[in-house]
């Protein structure tokens, strides 16, 4: 009797503190990792950060409805969506979510959207709201959504960043980064003892160095022209290199910043006519001969689990990617 109540208690005991472990992780998932540029295997910029039973979307590009059904995350349980700015391949998605999230019998959102971005973003929502004002007021009659669900809230970020969220341990930083002349922020989210910094758009920037210091995970952007079409054609190259961090800036950032883990999203693999995309191996290659830390070329659906084990990663799988959840 003694044996069975002790195999009880140590079996209450892991659960309990397998599901107080659990709470304390961070998932990361990658939804989309393309640039503008159309590609069936890669949707628009998109990630997902779950933290502290909370849901959070930062940036909305083409297809992040569709890979947050394949995630089996239900639209109506976004808790915030953080946007880094406001080119068209960071808010393609947002109509989608907005129009969609509100139906479905019991299931749901019953509560406004809310986003966090640069200034101008009141007006993307106000257009978002007009775009579908028809539609709307057709749903509410009806009842197949209810009022509530027709709005957003927005919040302008801070001209220069800093704290901007803060619920239930979860903390949201937006900080500056360097994307040409449009305003842009990366994000570092805090949970417990965990950081995740997501470098938006960006080249080399002192306060992504600054955000981003020994991490658990970055997520970072890159580009790559191929050495044949940098040599052939550099006006075609370098402009996106100043957007973007090349293969070598991306080493010297890695190498700067140092975090436990890094994963590339938001890869623009440039080509023209006559010269053909670069390899991942290239990728691979050019970022590692300035960098000899663990890093990742990203896939859409590819996710993180940060524990205090560390970060593992969920590979990604072209199944996994097209498989219809259930």
């Amino acid at each position: 009797m003694k044996s069975i109540h002790a195999f009880i208690f140590i079996s209450l005991a892991c659960l309990m503190f397998g599901s107080a472990a659990r709470a304390e992780d961070i998932k990361v998932t990658l939804l989309g990792t393309s640039s503008p540029v159309l590609n069936i295997n890669r949707f628009g910029m998109s990630t997902l950060v779950q933290a502290g039973g909370q849901v959070l979307l930062f940036d909305v590009g083409r297809g992040a409805a569709l890979r947050l059904h394949q995630a089996k995350v239900p639209l109506r349980d976004i808790t915030a969506i953080f946007i880094t700015h406001l080119h068209s391949d960071h808010i393609a998605g947002l109509p989608d979510i907005y129009a969609t999230a509100p139906l479905g019998p019991g299931g749901a959102r019953r509560v406004p959207l809310e986003i966090w971005g640069p200034q101008g973003i009141a007006d993307v929502a106000r257009g978002v709201e007009l775009m579908f004002a028809t539609n709307n007021k057709v749903r509410v009659a009806e009842k197949d959504m209810v009022q509530e669900a027709t709005t957003t809230l927005t919040h302008p970020l801070p001209s220069d960043g800093g704290p901007i969220y803060d619920k239930d341990g979860v903390r949201v930083t937006a900080f500056l980064v360097n994307h040409g002349q449009l305003t842009a922020y990366g994000y570092r989210i805090d949970y417990r003892s965990h950081t995740v910094v997501l470098s938006g758009d960006t080249t080399y920037s002192p306060n992504l160095i600054k955000y981003a210091k020994g991490v658990d995970l970055l997520v970072h952007c890159v580009a790559i022209g191929s050495r044949r079409l940098e040599a052939a054609a550099p006006e075609l190259v370098q402009p996106r290199y100043a957007h973007l961090a090349s293969p070598e800036m991306a080493g010297r950032i890695l190498n700067e910043a140092r975090p436990r883990e890094a994963v590339f999203s938001h890869i623009s693999l440039i080509s023209s006519r006559d010269i053909q995309r670069p390899s991942h191996d290239e990728l691979k290659s050019r970022i590692g001969a300035l960098y000899d830390g663990p890093f990742i070329i990203g896939e859409d659906l590819m996710s993180f689990t940060i524990t205090s084990n560390g970060v593992s990663a969920d590979q990604y799988s072209a199944a996994k990617r097209h498989q219809e959840p259930e």
